[in-house]
């Protein structure tokens, strides 16, 4: 789920340093705000003023593709990588940095959770396989593709890269504003279709969720030139504090008094809101923070975090019913000490093995 973001070299507004700060810290809250929407709802915890928030926490998830997409746009800078062995190199990149670790956490998942049958596993196989599963409308009550939907669309997005990438590097500043605000006004006019005429939600739609990739991709390739000072308004504390606040309470308020379940209801104010963010975080410097090496580390495990919560609710529900205590504070503090511990035990057995020894024998033959 996480682009590495090392070794990045960008240029006009971004930081030029060899991590983004901001961009690490609004990865490791978007994990937590998801970690705690799912706490509510698998093992009912409470986090009081913040429940109506919360409630409908998936709505971040429209900020981890737009992260995605930006973060890919910092570390490619402007490599040509629609040539051929950049291309290969690309893809290889990021096959190896999603697909190992899900195949493992979806075997494991089928072995110890699944309810499915023998036959039903074989038929979703290839589906799974190559992450096919969000074109499907209603695959998501299925197996682990309620919270594997997400990888899928991801991968369509990778594959896509490339060629929007070319595209955006093509765009002088006026266009690429004007592309920028009719994807977003595609995405938020499809909700308003889908709530008109009740069609199946588009939560886990590949498409849409690439148009907020591409929304992202198009704020980094914004963010980092030198010559657009008009984006200077978004480019500090004030325009990120105050993006936060309309964020949060803006959704809490819709939830509280509209009672609106769908999460994608949400984008026209999470997607402004986002864009806010990123240009922000992506360019503001915080030196306090600049050298805290845990904070990369938690960025590192952020997909890993994702995923581990497939186990750690079962978990967390067998420890309290064990020692006879089931209080609020005890789910909230126990599941997230075990999904940083098996967070930590994915990246460090799986995914750290496979970055430093793995891909780069494979990347030499490419």
């Amino acid at each position: 789920m996480r682009a590495n973001s090392n070794d990045i070299s960008a240029g006009g507004g971004a930081q030029t340093s060899s991590r983004v700060i901001g961009i690490d810290i609004l990865r490791i809250a978007l994990a937590l705000v998801v970690f705690m929407f799912h706490s509510k709802m698998h093992i009912d915890c409470s986090y009081f003023i913040l429940n109506p928030f919360l409630s409908v926490g998936a709505i971040v998830m429209t900020g981890f593709f737009m992260l995605s997409g930006y973060s890919l746009r910092l570390v490619y800078g402007e490599q040509n990588i629609m040539e051929k062995g950049s291309l290969r190199r690309f893809y290889i990149n990021r096959l190896f940095g999603v697909l190992p670790l899900y195949y493992i956490v979806a075997f494991l998942y089928i072995i110890l959770i699944g309810d499915e049958t023998l036959s039903d596993n074989f038929l979703l196989l290839p589906i799974e396989t190559l992450g096919l599963q969000s074109t499907f409308s209603s695959l998501s009550n299925i197996s682990h593709n309620g919270g594997t939907w997400f990888i899928s669309c991801l991968l369509l997005s990778y594959v896509l890269y490339p060629f929007l990438q070319s595209i955006c590097k093509m765009l002088r500043f006026k266009n690429e504003i004007i592309l920028l605000l009719v994807i977003i006004v595609i995405d938020i006019w499809a909700t308003i279709v889908s709530m008109h005429f009740k069609t199946a939600g588009l939560y886990a739609n590949p498409f849409y969720r690439t148009i907020e990739f591409a929304c992202g991709l198009i704020l980094a390739d914004l963010n980092i030139r030198n010559d657009y000072p008009k984006l200077n308004i978004f480019r500090d504390r004030k325009a990120l504090i105050t993006s936060i606040i309309f964020f949060v309470g803006g959704v809490s308020i819709m939830r509280y008094y509209l009672r609106i379940d769908d999460y994608m209801q949400y984008n026209w104010l999470a997607l402004p809101c986002f864009s806010v963010m990123l240009l922000s975080l992506g360019t503001i410097k915080i030196p306090l923070l600049e050298n805290v090496k845990s904070i990369g580390y938690l960025g590192k495990i952020s997909y890993a975090f994702f995923l581990s919560q497939f186990f750690v609710w079962t978990i967390t529900r067998i420890i309290t019913e064990w020692v006879g205590y089931d209080y609020n504070w005890l789910r909230i503090s126990l599941s997230l000490v075990l999904c940083l511990l098996i967070s930590i035990i994915m990246y460090e057995v799986v995914q750290r093995p496979i970055e430093k020894y793995i891909k780069p024998k494979i990347l030499a033959y490419v």
